[in-house]
């Protein structure tokens, strides 16, 4: 069997047989509510930024994604973005600083258990 036979499935096939689930579910006493999430008016308010541009390290436009929804930020300028992105810049940021935190605590433990062996 060839590697693309190996996972054809029969669309039609499944269909009917969610179908038939369903109306069991259903018989059952089952109900199923479809919820549809309201968007924040507070995410989507826009806000001003500037990231931080060097010609090294920091010179690339940022990419952000928030719930498929996606955004190209501008290194260097003042831009207007949505809050949902610049919410998440935030906490990228926090989680950049706590990830350094935890590094530098690894290194003096590691520092320390050197010095107690002597090694």
């Amino acid at each position: 069997m060839s590697e693309n036979k190996k996972y054809e499935i029969d669309i039609e096939a499944l269909k009917a047989q969610l179908k038939e689930e369903i109306a069991a579910e259903l018989k059952r006493g089952k109900t199923a509510t479809i919820v549809k999430k309201e968007t924040d008016p507070y995410l989507e308010e826009y806000v001003e930024i500037q990231l931080f541009k060097d010609g090294k390290d920091y010179k690339d436009d940022v990419f952000v994604s928030c719930n498929g929804e996606n955004c190209l930020i501008k290194r260097g300028v003042p831009v207007k973005i949505k809050r949902k992105f610049a919410l998440i810049l935030e906490q990228s940021a926090q989680q950049d600083v706590s990830a350094a935190e935890y590094a530098e605590e690894k290194r003096k433990e590691y520092t320390n258990q050197v010095q107690l062996l002597n090694m």
